[in-house]
């Protein structure tokens, strides 16, 4: 009988521990619950250090849960602290073994948020390569990989696509805009057409091939493109973007500010948004207007590389190039391929008597297929006057012959450049030669 009665009291103990395990855990649920909601809460009210503050006491309260690390990291970044996020996001890669498909789609994002592309564009390949990729997700991938240069493995990443669906539209579209960027542009062109001659509908086709006409300076055509967009995606943000954009270049800033007024109304907080808008109303000759937005978006983003720009322009607006070209660099340490940044850099440079550097900027463009048909004219002079590239500056501006024939600047581009063909000679008693571009 006291053998029983004490086998009783200690099977009532163990309940008992176990009772007060479960009721600490209860207690550590709740307080993770709570601190996740209240760093929520802080980061919407614009405090990311006190959210910072919050995640870190979520994580003392539950260190096993990598998605606190990805809401610290996203904390420390809305701060300003890249060092921070960057650490942060490898702790979380640390305790998550890089296995849970979930947690590295989240990595993936929080790095592209903080551009870091070249990072972000690793984490997708390795998932790739593990078949973790839904077929949107590939896509996107493929776009990293070819505005990185990385053509060949856009296009072999593509086939994951290409080869069990060969019919399916939205590869196709992507197949277009990898030739684009690979300098393929007639081919591409074709491939555009026949999409949308086949699908008029097909919203990722018309876009694509908008931006392209507004590249090449087409805005009739551009904006006809946007406007043709399927009515049940005229109001998606990336559509009333490039719509605004080319608004903008056709001089109809008012109208451009209207429509992006109505999509901040919908996200006050969209930082690409808030940049296109400040961009418009620099346009529209309200600097100070501008300035507000972009003091927004640098407060939530400080490296954004659209708010940095805007704010180049402002400067160089004033004639304060010094200023301004460090603007225009810090977007490009944000983002290295940023056509507008490096747009107006070239134009420094070149006004600085910068030559050198004016080419290697034209060149970047160039090779990112971002170069418009102006910009292509001015590449074209630079090698004329140089003698450098003379068979790429012979294509260019027989291109920009086929539209005005008879354009006295451009027969004289073309004579220099015939005339620097003859001329050219090898180096004789193996000197260096140096020549311009790197990439043919």
């Amino acid at each position: 009988m006291r053998l029983l009665l004490l086998l009783l009291v200690s099977a009532l103990g163990l309940l008992a521990c176990e009772e007060a395990e479960k009721a600490r855990e209860r207690k550590k649920i709740e307080n993770t619950v709570d601190f996740v909601a209240q760093g929520r809460a802080e980061l919407s009210a614009g405090r990311p250090e006190s959210a910072v503050g919050e995640f870190k006491k979520a994580i003392s309260a539950s260190p096993e849960d990598v998605s606190l690390y990805l809401l610290l990291a996203e904390a420390y970044h809305a701060a300003g602290n890249e060092a921070g996020a960057t650490l942060t996001l490898k702790q979380a890669e640390s305790i998550s073994g890089v296995k849970d498909p979930s947690i590295r789609r989240q990595r993936a994002e929080m790095l592209l948020k903080m551009h870091q592309v070249k990072a972000a564009t690793t984490e997708l390949m390795a998932m790739r390569d593990e078949d973790l990729l839904t077929d949107p997700e590939i896509l996107d991938l493929c776009r990293l990989l070819a505005h990185s240069g990385k053509i060949n493995e856009a296009f072999k990443t593509l086939e994951r696509i290409q080869l069990r669906s060969p019919d399916d539209v939205e590869a196709k579209t992507m197949e277009a805009e990898i030739l684009f960027l690979k300098g393929d542009v007639l081919l591409a062109a074709k491939l555009m057409d026949r999409l949308l001659a086949e699908t008029p509908s097909l919203t990722s086709a018309r876009l694509l091939r908008a931006r392209y006409f507004l590249n090449e300076r087409q805005l009739a055509q551009a904006e006809q493109d946007v406007s043709m967009v399927d009515p049940k995606d005229a109001k998606r943000a990336d559509v009333v973007s490039l719509r605004a954009r080319v608004l903008n270049e056709l001089g109809r800033t008012d109208e451009a500010a209207s429509l992006l007024e109505r999509l901040i109304d919908e996200d006050p907080k969209d930082a690409e948004t808030l940049g296109l808008l400040a961009e418009t109303r620099l346009l529209q000759g309200k600097g100070g207007d501008a300035q507000v937005l972009v003091d927004q978006i640098l407060a939530m983003e400080p490296r954004w590389p659209r708010a940095l720009y805007v704010r180049g322009r402002a400067f160089e607006q004033q004639d304060r190039l010094d200023e301004a070209l460090s603007d225009y660099q810090s977007a490009l340490l944000s983002d290295s391929g940023f056509a507008p940044a490096l747009k107006r850099i070239w134009r420094i440079q070149d006004k600085k008597g910068n030559k050198a550097e004016a080419i290697d900027t034209l060149e970047l463009l160039f090779f990112q297929n971002d170069i418009d048909a102006d910009e292509k004219v001015q590449l074209a002079r630079y090698y004329a006057e140089t003698w450098a590239n003379v068979e790429r500056g012979q294509k260019l501006i027989e291109e920009a012959l086929k539209r005005e024939p008879k354009n006295p600047e451009y027969l004289k581009i073309k004579a220099k450049l015939a005339k620097g063909n003859v001329g050219k000679k090898k180096p004789e008693g193996g000197g260096i030669q140096i020549l311009r571009g790197k990439r043919h």
